[in-house]
């Protein structure tokens, strides 16, 4: 079971569509981010998911800071939405540890992210 921090302005949001669409496959912890990103440091969490209004900035400031800019990623921006297929390119592609999103596209972005990451953690191909 993966174990998934969700912080910032689309939390609450992200959070329930992960346990309305994932139940029984993730685990759903919402710490604020300081202390989310030590924990998936610490490998007390698998992921960082954090939301915020341009998807780069303060939803990946505090992993920026202790996980290191390589181990963050930008899944979207204002204006710039991907489809399913590029978010799972985008997962596949590299070992980011943390991923930032426009709250304003948790509907789309967070399930094709949360099923990407689920399925490069069982193994299956891209």
């Amino acid at each position: 079971m993966l174990k998934l921090e969700v912080c910032g302005l689309g939390a609450t949001k992200t959070t329930n569509i992960i346990k309305e669409k994932f139940a029984g496959q993730v685990e759903v912890i919402n710490d604020a981010d300081r202390i989310a990103v030590r924990k998936v440091k610490n490998g007390e969490a698998d992921f960082y998911l954090g939301s915020c209004e341009t998807g780069g900035g303060a939803s990946l400031a505090a992993a920026f800071a202790v996980l290191g800019f390589k181990n963050c990623l930008t899944v979207s921006r204002q204006g710039v939405v991907p489809n399913d297929k590029k978010i799972r390119q985008m997962v596949y592609g590299g070992s980011h540890k943390a991923f930032g999103y426009v709250h304003t596209h948790t509907e789309k972005v967070v399930p094709a992210l949360v099923q990407a990451l689920l399925d490069k953690a069982e193994g299956k191909p891209e």
